[in-house]
């Protein structure tokens, strides 16, 4: 009854919760690095390091949850390979991660890469070549790493003017992290990120680094994302 419900309201229409986690590398001695430790109201999880057989061994659970989760492609790597590995090992889909550095040839990638359900782009699309946009279900832009409400908006706002659709853009943000607004007074950057975002048409909000605080001994990190994303289930999509 509990995964019905959880399903029931995937497949409803919400705001999105996407997050990118720091998963599991072979050999892992803490809980905050694998997908079963996460939120099971998740829609989406990007995994940010090549996955483990702790995350294929997991990888069951989180569809049965009907939350999707998306193998990491970084510049300079094999598409073609990464997309097989899609493939063979059951994601959902694949993300484009250029937090650091663009895609040099955006589109031979996306053509090695081949059909691998959703394809996400995470990073600043404007170092990216506008004509593969419509490539992408989503793009995650890099605002975790900024401070300042006005550099945010200004990151939003270039992103929409390059043509990006605003029900494929996300802005993101590290849980229980904080950004200067306006007068710059810090406030908290869940908080702030949902006013920046759905006036402007975004459909949800990606959470960075999601399981950085696992063991913190208040449980942070998985409690302000679990409030956070109740807090996306009230709120009215616009």
């Amino acid at each position: 009854e509990y995964v019905s419900d959880v399903t029931a309201y995937k497949r409803s229409e919400h705001l999105l919760a996407y997050a990118c986690l720091m998963n599991a590398p072979e050999t892992s001695t803490s809980e905050r690095d694998f997908l079963r430790s996460l939120p099971d109201s998740l829609d989406i999880v990007s995994l940010q390091r090549t996955p483990s057989a702790g995350d294929l061994e997991d990888l069951p659970r989180m569809h049965e949850l009907g939350t999707r989760v998306l193998c990491p492609l970084l510049p300079g790597e094999d598409a073609a390979a990464v997309g097989n590995r899609a493939r063979k090992q059951g994601f959902d889909g694949v993300a484009l991660q250029a937090w650091t550095a663009p895609f040099a040839d955006l589109g031979a990638t996306l053509a090695a890469l081949g059909e691998v359900g959703m394809v996400v782009y995470e990073g600043d699309p404007l170092q990216a070549d506008p004509t593969y946009f419509d490539a992408f279900d989503l793009v995650v832009l890099p605002s975790w790493s900024l401070v300042f409400q006005a550099d945010i908006e200004l990151l939003r706002d270039e992103a929409l003017r390059a043509g990006i659709p605003a029900d494929r853009l996300l802005l993101s943000a590290v849980p229980g992290g904080s950004w200067r607004d306006f007068r710059s007074t810090k406030t908290d950057a869940l908080t702030l990120g949902l006013r920046l975002s759905l006036p402007s048409g975004l459909p949800g909000f990606a959470l960075y680094d999601i399981g950085q605080d696992y063991y913190h001994a208040s449980g942070v990190n998985y409690q302000v994302t679990r409030n956070f994303i109740t807090r996306l289930a009230l709120t009215p999509k616009n």
